[in-house]
């Protein structure tokens, strides 16, 4: 455990999150001017709600949020306290994040195909997983923790990899994957500052306070979209950074306190993939591409027959991250192994039951969606005119 006061800790949390915020709100108005030169918009199409296009290159401002707030107070934090991590880590992290990040940036630009995008994913898990950062014991019932070895390694991977992508899917409404990131970042910096773990509270402070930053531009009607070199970037910190805090929880509850906190992206996309697969009526290898095909599967689109205002879907879906991420922290201070798979248990009853009361009212109604009228905004001030706006994920 890092010798850091809990309260200086908090201090270095809160403060990394201001500057990440404040940079990225300065950074959108640039990035937004920028991307209508290169054209990296997200146009209207049977997927989307918005009535104009759209810059989608937000992630560019909340990575540099998180880059100028995160390596500046880490570096202060250094100074003072010594090395945090071992410099290959932090090189891993680093390299890891941008290759997500620039393969982000070309599919927001000209687009990449799944198989490429997932390439330079796995390159990018398996950077950290050499460097360290893996899952080393699981808690199974009735038998204890079991030290997985080279298992861990590939668990650590396919984690990574699959929050990345969780992310990017639910990056479905104006506001969604900015705030449930903020609300998950949040919940496991407060986890991470009450093991005084320095690196993890820091960098998730950064997270969390860039998309707060961005969550002016992008809440209901938004200006501007994450797009994928956001989502994807986010979701890699996110996925690598709550492997990296499972090396300082005690065994019992090191891999289901992240599955607590990140509960409801990834266990709506678990959901996703299994009616995908289940619900076409094809060969094996056709239902196992069909599982990652896009369409409108995911909890935000099933809730769309509940409610008739989008914020009402996005705030209620807050509501469940927040939720999610209190049985985390509740977990990680009692280390409960039992307790974490029974609200583990909990977490899924709540996901499905939430889809359902979507579908039934979807099914009796219809889509209640309906598209604005147009709000006019200055040119000058780097924005476009919108249109009850939704981001640009599957």
């Amino acid at each position: 455990m890092d010798l850091v006061p809990m309260s200086s800790l908090l201090f270095s949390v809160l403060v990394a999150g201001t500057i990440a915020a404040l940079v990225c709100d300065l950074l959108v108005p640039v990035v937004t001017r920028v991307a209508h030169f290169l054209q990296a918009l997200d146009h209207p199409g049977e997927r989307k709600s918005q009535a104009l296009a759209i810059p989608r290159l937000g992630g560019v401002a909340i990575v540099g949020g998180c880059a100028v707030a995160g390596v500046g107070v880490v570096m202060m934090q250094w100074g003072d306290k010594g090395p945090l991590a071992g410099r290959s880590e932090l090189v891993a992290l680093a390299i890891g994040a941008l290759m997500v990040f620039l393969v982000g940036v070309v599919d927001d630009l000209v687009g990449a195909s799944v198989a490429k995008k997932f390439l330079v994913e796995i390159a990018a898990a398996f950077l950290l997983v050499r460097s360290g950062w893996t899952f080393e014991v699981l808690y199974v019932p009735g038998v204890g923790n079991v030290e997985l070895g080279v298992l861990g390694n590939v668990v650590a991977v396919v984690w990574i990899v699959g929050v990345t992508n969780a992310i990017n899917l639910i990056d479905g409404l104006d506001g969604l994957a900015g705030g449930v990131v903020a609300i998950i970042a949040s919940g496991l910096a407060l986890s991470a500052i009450l093991q005084g773990s320095v690196l993890t509270a820091i960098l998730l402070g950064a997270i969390g306070g860039a998309s707060v930053g961005f969550l002016r531009h992008n809440w209901a009607p938004a200006t501007i979209f994450m797009g994928d070199s956001g989502s994807l970037t986010l979701g890699y910190l996110l996925g690598a950074l709550s492997v990296y805090s499972s090396l300082k929880t005690p065994a019992a509850v090191a891999i289901l306190v992240p599955i607590l906190a990140l509960g409801l992206p990834v266990m709506d996309t678990l959901v996703v993939m299994v009616v995908r697969f289940l619900g076409r009526r094809q060969s094996l290898p056709g239902r196992f591409l069909g599982m990652f095909r896009p369409d409108r599967q995911h909890l935000h689109h099933m809730l769309e027959g509940l409610f008739a205002n989008r914020r009402r879907i996005v705030k209620l879906i807050y509501l469940a991250a927040a939720l999610f991420c209190t049985m985390a922290l509740l977990v990680a201070t009692t280390h409960n192994a039992q307790l974490g798979l029974v609200l583990l248990g909990v977490q899924l009853l709540a996901v499905l039951v939430l889809r359902s009361l979507g579908r039934m009212s979807g099914g009796r109604q219809g889509s209640t969606f309906r598209l604005r009228p147009q709000a006019e905004v200055p040119a000058a001030a780097g924005k476009v005119s919108v249109q009850g706006g939704a981001s640009s994920g599957p």
